[in-house]
């Protein structure tokens, strides 16, 4: 039960970072070096936490599709999250691509869409995570609160009275609705991994697109790797108490 509680206020702080992050990046004096932080700790979560897992999950997937191939396959998870990388990367090239306004509008309603699918993913893995996963399920909110923060520092300026009418509350009902839809409805173990490794390479891909290139001076390196050494030390602290 208790593990519950945890993931309800994970979740709780990834709805709050879809509700507040125009007041929370906006007002913030020093905003530059906070996406930095926040930057640092996608990477950090990405490497430290993700990867490990993925390599974890390689047996689950074992005897899933037939033949050869499949069985390469089944023993690559990273081959979904390459999936994940491609299908982020396509969406994000095709929004800011110089096409004229209307279709600029529509690659963003895409673009949110894709979002929408990534928080209700996110929403469900977070709730099933006492399940799956020996982490503190907070520990995943609080990482993923800090990626949507970085995400939607790019999303409020494209179509910003769009963004504060309908995408920010979207985004805040697909998380809610897939970590409620987690008690009604349970994926089995391979689907799991498979959904994680999708959500892998989008974590990387958007860390790639929008966090780093922000990267880019002293003290935004810094920043960077403040958030980046902070988290992994929280992480790999308690993994050695786990252990």
């Amino acid at each position: 039960m208790t593990s519950y509680i945890w993931s309800f206020l994970g979740m709780s702080l990834i709805v709050g970072a879809h509700f507040r992050a125009e007041s929370i990046l906006s007002a913030h004096r020093h905003t530059t070096t906070l996406l930095n932080v926040i930057a640092g700790i996608a990477i950090a979560y990405a490497f430290v936490d993700v990867f490990p897992h993925l390599a974890r999950k390689q047996p689950v997937l074992e005897g899933l599709f037939p033949g050869p191939i499949g069985a390469y396959l089944s023993n690559h998870v990273y081959v979904m999250a390459l999936v994940g990388f491609c299908v982020y990367v396509g969406i994000r090239v095709f929004s800011v691509a110089e096409i004229d306004r209307r279709h600029s509008r529509m690659a963003y309603i895409a673009l949110v869409i894709s979002m929408c699918v990534y928080a209700l993913f996110i929403g469900y893995m977070l709730a099933e995570q006492p399940l799956y996963r020996p982490e503190p399920a907070f520990l995943f909110g609080l990482a993923m609160a800090a990626h949507f923060l970085g995400l939607h520092h790019e999303l409020m300026h494209e179509w910003p009275e769009l963004y504060n009418n309908v995408v920010r509350y979207l985004l805040m009902a697909a998380t809610v609705l897939g970590w409620w839809g987690s008690f009604f409805y349970t994926i089995s173990l391979p689907v799991y991994a498979l959904g994680f490794a999708y959500i892998a390479g989008g974590i990387v891909a958007a860390g790639a697109i929008n966090d780093l290139p922000r990267v880019k001076s002293a003290p935004a390196l810094v920043a960077f790797l403040a958030g980046a050494a902070a988290y992994s030390i929280l992480l790999l602290t308690i993994e050695a108490f786990r252990v």
